[in-house]
């Protein structure tokens, strides 16, 4: 893979002096003028050469770090801004191979020739009989520095293409350095072991040889294999799909992927040596992989680090809190997975400001179709944020009661009285009139009584004077500010109608319950008492031995109470005269 170009007359009195001087390997190549360039590429194709040779004789780790090192400095003299960050690197040592193949074909260049020294410099300089450039680079880390330009760069393999036929004019130890960049292995794999292949396995396949693509392609099944196999034994031993353990057991699925791509990655580039349009597919597939199992962790450690937060012992598990911290988790996992899937394709070239342009105007277009989805995404934030109950809650929305269960991104969970879970889209439920029974701080016992029409006028008052002792002697019953009340509000058509409204100071529901049986069987102790009865609609006979009501207990009411409201008139008529 690499080479050496020993050319040019004037290069070798070059070359003697420079022997005589000690460079050090980490000086930097000299890109100050188009001549500089030119030189130093071909000296820094002289090392790759050598290098190249010695890892053919005796093949090491060592010796291949060494040679990936010598190409990576030779595509320092390369304008490698048109390949997508990701391929840099793999694409780097074939374009160094083509370009080295290139000048070995092409008629030496007197230095002179070439814009250098202290001279006024140009901005760029074309190779004679070519169209390959050498150009300032006006922005950047390099600005200032000549390098073959992009457009040159991204030409290589078409040069190489069309000259590669042509002999040499100049000696290397190779005649194709391109062809050895492809037919390059790591120390994975012995020579004895790629002599032996057949050679229908050597043939070349999408730029690189046919069993290299065979063996990349079965790592990538097996990866596609482990990983589906480990999720589903992941999921098939989690204990909840929002508790920390099944999480954490989730979590182990992405960061596997990306392990084992990132492995089979580096398995491909330094042991295989792929090449080629296959090189560039394994290097698109390789970033796709990895930034979305990247994607999928972030989603996943935004739910594991909600779920961490209400653990803690202020926040409980199904509180609306908890809840809100749950969809915030949905909502911003989704969102720094989507910011690291537009990070990675702009690492394989899709330019990373049209793409969120183009999410953009999707968003809009998605938006439009999906209405009732959005819509019910911000009813539940809206829920949230206006907080009219809380999970755990009971409470009447529209014609429909029943405790609350859960709040999603699209619709929250009510489970009615008998057992039935309703499921009401967030838009609804955020337009709808909503009582919430949990947060009362007290209870309204209000009933209307309706007493038998055979009940006399003063038999009525003392049995609603009756009522309201009853009434305001239970604990539990909130006295002053008008309660409890008790008053004769009408004639029905069936009975005298008697209201009964108090507040009962408990906001449990079931123990307001055990209070208003109480005051019920109360009142109706105090209605029997009275010589009264509860009506129904009815039509009374009236038979010679019909004894309709107690007449006994009729009369004798009739007199306490005409006592007791003469005293009252005496009371009050006195007090008149005496303000007189």
């Amino acid at each position: 893979m690499r080479f050496i170009l020993v050319f040019f007359s004037f290069f070798i009195a070059l070359s003697a002096t420079a022997q005589e001087q000690t460079v050090s390997p980490l000086a930097p190549l000299d890109t100050s003028s188009p001549r500089a360039t030119y030189y130093s590429f071909i000296e820094i194709a002289e090392e790759v050469e050598q290098t190249y040779l010695d890892y053919r004789a005796r093949k090491s780790a060592r010796g291949a770090d060494q040679l990936f090192d010598s190409f990576a400095r030779a595509a320092r003299a390369l304008d490698m801004s048109a390949i997508p960050e990701a391929q840099r690197a793999e694409v780097a040592s074939l374009r160094v191979a083509q370009l080295v193949d290139i000048l070995m074909r092409l008629p030496s260049v007197a230095a002179e020739q070439i814009p250098g020294g202290t001279e006024d410099l140009p901005e760029g300089w074309t190779i004679p009989g070519t169209e390959m450039e050498i150009v300032r680079q006006e922005e950047g880390a390099r600005a200032g520095e000549f390098l073959f330009s992009a457009a040159t760069v991204e030409r290589l393999p078409e040069f190489h293409e069309r000259i590669i036929a042509l002999p040499p004019l100049h000696h290397s130890a190779y005649d194709n350095w391109t062809d050895e960049v492809r037919s390059f292995t790591g120390p994975f794999f012995p020579y004895g072991f790629i002599n032996a292949l057949p050679d229908v396995l050597m043939k070349p396949f999408l730029g690189t040889q046919l069993w290299k693509a065979l063996l990349t392609a079965a790592v990538w099944i097996g990866i596609g294999v482990i990983t589906i196999g480990w999720g589903i034994l992941m999921r098939g031993v989690e204990t909840g799909h929002r508790s920390i353990g099944g999480l954490l057991r989730s979590i182990t699925v992405p960061l596997l992927l990306g392990g084992m791509v990132w492995g089979a990655h580096y398995f491909a580039g330094y042991q295989t040596g792929l090449a080629g349009f296959f090189a560039t597919m394994e290097i698109v597939v390789t970033t796709v992989l990895l930034y979305f199992a990247l994607a999928w962790l972030v989603l996943l450690v935004c739910h594991l680090v909600v779920e961490l937060i209400i653990a803690l012992p202020a926040i409980p598990d199904q509180s609306y809190d908890a809840n809100l911290l749950r969809l915030v988790a949905r909502v911003g996992g989704l969102a720094a997975a989507g910011a690291v899937l537009v990070y990675g394709a702009d690492k394989i070239g899709i330019p990373a400001l049209g793409l969120i342009a183009g999410v953009g105007v999707g968003g809009v277009a998605l938006a439009l179709a999906a209405q009732s989805t959005v819509e019910n995404l911000f009813g539940g934030v809206s829920l949230f944020a206006d907080r009219p109950f809380r999970i755990g809650d009971y409470i009447q929305y529209g014609a429909s009661s029943g405790t609350v269960e859960a709040i999603g991104p699209r619709s929250a969970r009510i489970r009615g009285l008998d057992g039935t879970l309703a499921t009401v889209p967030n838009s609804d439920l955020a337009k709808m009139h909503i009582v919430n029974f949990s947060l009362r701080n007290k209870c309204l016992f209000r009933h209307v009584l309706g007493l038998r029409y055979e009940t006399s006028r003063l038999q009525l008052m003392w049995i609603l004077e009756e009522m309201r002792k009853t009434i305001a002697a239970h604990p539990m019953v909130e006295t002053g500010s008008g309660t409890p009340r008790i008053r004769l509000i009408g004639f029905g058509s069936s009975s005298i109608d008697v209201e009964v409204r108090a507040t009962v100071m408990t906001p449990d529901f079931g123990q307001f319950l055990e209070v208003q049986e109480e005051l019920l069987l109360e009142l109706q102790e105090v209605i029997a008492k009275g010589g009264s009865g509860f009506a129904f609609p009815s039509q009374t006979v009236y038979l010679s031995r019909d004894s309709s009501l107690d007449g006994r207990v009729q009369k004798k009411i009739e007199a306490e109470a005409r006592e007791k409201f003469q005293t009252r008139r005496d009371a009050e008529a006195v007090s008149l005269s005496g303000s007189e």
